[in-house]
């Protein structure tokens, strides 16, 4: 790609439409449902319908072996730069971001407001699906990416290291368990709906400056080893990236979340009418 190359975490509409025909870029449409046989970004891949974007098996991420089996066949190899989209605010393509990052693939952006933004600014779609390539996808796991109960419960109420749960408020509180055992959330966490990362007119994150704001107001700082979590680890991946964007460069996801954290009886929990267990 030589000068063209894109830096940041984000690609503009314009910028991937003058870079469509790039070799090394792989755009991947990770929305649900069937509207990628209608319309989609011009050479974009999807994934094979047996697989759906949560990218989960046993609820948690796929395991290494098939997930890079999985980009190997979508034809996403070591040196691609991967761009992901969707239409929903970017939450599967900011789960896809992730599970890259977590397998040791970095080169990896969003499509900063997602297919809305494409169609709303006319740039082109095609009903031709993105063809694949023989290539090669090596995973190198890193598990700074990744957390689990027992780091959860080490950053309770620990200076310098922070908890977000970016679920609903109903969550939060508990009036909505979501079909756990136990409704609330973990003690010590802060909360903001992970929807407020993003201006809901243009689809698109809100200014770095605007969510390390946001953040700041929630008493995490950059320094701050920050755990983020919601019901399966999905939102939280979404509120990963945007951290990320923000500067804070020691987020991890707890993956299994309050699936797990909620199920579990021996784990503490601060109950919706305040009272911890």
């Amino acid at each position: 790609m030589g000068n063209n190359r894109q830096t940041g975490m984000l690609v503009t509409a314009q910028w991937l439409t003058a870079h469509l025909d790039d070799p090394e870029i792989r755009v991947v449409d990770t929305r649900k449902g069937d509207g990628y046989a209608v319309a989609h970004i011009p050479g974009s891949l999807r994934y094979p319908a047996s697989v759906t974007p949560f990218l989960k098996e046993a609820g948690r991420i796929q395991n290494t072996r098939k997930f890079a089996e999985l980009m190997a066949e979508m034809g996403i190899g070591d040196d691609d730069l991967v761009i992901a989209y969707d239409d929903g605010n970017n939450l599967f393509a900011a789960r896809l971001w992730w599970a890259l990052n977590y397998h040791g693939h970095s080169r990896v952006m969003l499509l900063d407001g997602g297919w809305d933004l494409w169609i709303a600014e006319r740039h082109p779609v095609t009903d031709v699906p993105g063809t694949s390539r023989q290539v090669r996808f090596t995973p190198r796991v890193d598990a700074r990416w990744i957390a689990q109960w027992e780091d959860v419960m080490a950053a309770i109420g620990t200076p310098g290291r922070k908890i977000l749960d970016v679920r609903t408020v109903r969550e939060w509180t508990g009036a909505d368990p979501m079909g756990t055992k136990r409704g609330g959330h973990i003690p010590s966490a802060v909360h903001l709906d992970w929807r407020e990362t993003i201006d809901q007119v243009s689809k698109r994150f809100k200014p770095p400056s605007a969510l390390s704001d946001m953040f700041s107001r929630l008493g995490l700082a950059p320094e701050h080893e920050v755990i983020t979590y919601c019901q399966g680890g999905i939102r939280a991946a979404h509120a990963a990236f945007a951290l990320r964007l923000a500067g804070y460069d020691r987020v991890r996801n707890y993956e299994r979340s309050w699936s797990e954290w909620g199920n579990r009886e021996d784990l503490p929990i601060v109950r919706p009418e305040g009272a911890g267990k």
